[in-house]
């Protein structure tokens, strides 16, 4: 057993180095192993693009079944540790970003227009950048609905143009086109179609088959990247390989979601774009997957969420570098696991710290900082007698407050440690 004398000093220092560990060091860590891939013809040259998928800032409606207190909870620390998880992504100093939707968990919902102005800005100041990143956004469910069984709001579509930019487009960076679609429209032009027995005879969208033509009537042919909030479709139960956490990406849909798109739409962007490659979110999870086409194979690739709260144990986010030389290469960086140490390090930390502190407050007599807390008086004391002793102090209340005090005593400093940690976290 620890000495009584340093026992406190003990555990308050292994709790402070702890606190520093767990919220700075393993994103510090975090960083120093993301590195950009390198290229697999040797060029030295590479356009780095930044992938991030499914932040989904919560709000007031997120987790309508928690109590107010616990959402506001649950709020304050989604949001901390996505200024953490963007600053290890900022630290690789991409050439852009591209963020791959549902940057807002209710961006679809009917709200004023203040509040949604309110919404957007608090994602803007949790992934803030220098104005002169370039940074794309593509439309996911959440943003701007899917389907009719929502509290849907007639100017989703609009509001969000206007705060995130174009629902589809195509840039050219790096030697390659990086066409985004605006999956929610082709999942919602599925089910119309279904509901009323159609097929898709008229082809692609408007907007894409615009982009389909402006391609074509480039001088140069550069390889296609194609960029979808909702993975493309493929037979249920498939492999997504070994670095997904849990099971495989499932084609089903429900109230404002779809898992994946129809497999008539994904052979559509498949036979009109013909990517080399493929990115997609929605999932939160991590998934590659090859496609089976006529001129060979193409890899698709979900994009694990950077958010804690999206049910996967370790968040993510994920690099791609373009090459001149019609080349690319990808590679995902995982980010700590916050959960872990809040449920398996400081609840079981706290408990001990609480069960040594009660022993030792059982061993030992008070500590120095307990001896002095009688209260003073300028009356004189009680004359006592050997006939009449004074009365005995309370036991039970002289140990719970010195366990108490004790508690104290130790948990200040971490506390502290963790305070100033999370203003940094917010304002540096």
């Amino acid at each position: 057993m620890l000495k009584p004398r340093y026992s406190l000093r003990t555990i308050k220092t292994v709790w402070v180095a702890l606190v520093i560990w767990s919220e700075v060091g393993v994103f510090i860590a975090a960083s120093a192993r993301c590195h950009w891939p390198d290229s697999p013809v040797g060029e030295v040259n590479a356009t780095h693009i930044l992938l991030v998928a499914d932040p989904q800032i919560l709000n007031e409606r997120s987790y309508p079944e928690r109590s107010s207190l616990l959402r506001a909870v649950s709020r304050i620390f989604v949001d901390m540790n996505l200024r953490k998880a963007w600053r290890v992504a900022r630290s690789t100093r991409p050439h852009a970003v591209i963020f791959l939707g549902d940057m807002l968990d209710n961006g679809f919902a009917d709200m004023p227009s203040v509040k949604y102005q309110e919404y957007a800005e608090r994602f803007r100041s949790i992934f803030s950048s220098s104005p002169s990143l370039p940074v794309y956004y593509l439309p996911g469910n959440h943003d701007v609905g899917l389907g009719d069984g929502q509290d849907r709001s007639e100017y989703a579509r609009s509001r969000y143009v206007a705060t995130f930019g174009p629902l589809s487009q195509h840039i050219i960076l790096g030697g390659h086109s990086l066409v985004m679609v605006d999956a929610p429209a082709l999942a919602d032009e599925d089910w119309r179609r279904e509901s009323a027995g159609e097929n898709r005879t008229r082809g692609l969208p408007q907007d894409l088959m615009h982009i389909q033509q402006t391609r074509a009537g480039q001088e140069f042919d550069t390889p296609l990247i194609l960029f979808s909030h909702i993975p493309l479709y493929r037979p249920p139960d498939s492999d997504c390989g070994p670095l997904r956490e849990k099971g495989s990406i499932p084609a089903v849909r429900g109230r404002g979601y779809q898992t994946v798109l129809s497999p008539e739409t994904s052979h559509l962007l498949l036979t009109s774009f013909r990517p080399t490659l493929i990115f997609s979110g929605d999932d939160h999870d991590y998934c590659e997957y090859t496609h089976t086409f006529l001129e060979g194979p193409i890899p698709e690739v979900t994009v694990k969420s950077p958010s804690l709260a999206m049910g996967i144990r370790q968040p993510g986010f994920q690099l791609l570098s373009l090459f001149e030389a019609r080349a690319s290469a990808y590679r995902p960086c995982a980010l700590p696991d916050q959960l872990h140490a809040y449920c398996w390090v400081y609840a079981p930390l706290v408990l001990a710290s609480i069960v040594l502190v009660a022993v030792r407050a059982a061993a030992t007599a008070p500590s120095r900082y307990q001896k002095h807390g009688a209260r003073r008086s300028f009356e004189l004391p009680a004359y006592y007698t050997p006939s009449k002793p004074p009365p005995a102090p309370s036991r039970r209340r002289s140990y719970g407050l010195r366990v108490a005090e004790d508690v104290w005593v130790i948990a200040w400093p971490p506390l502290a440690v963790y305070a100033i940690i999370a203003a940094a976290t917010v304002f540096w």
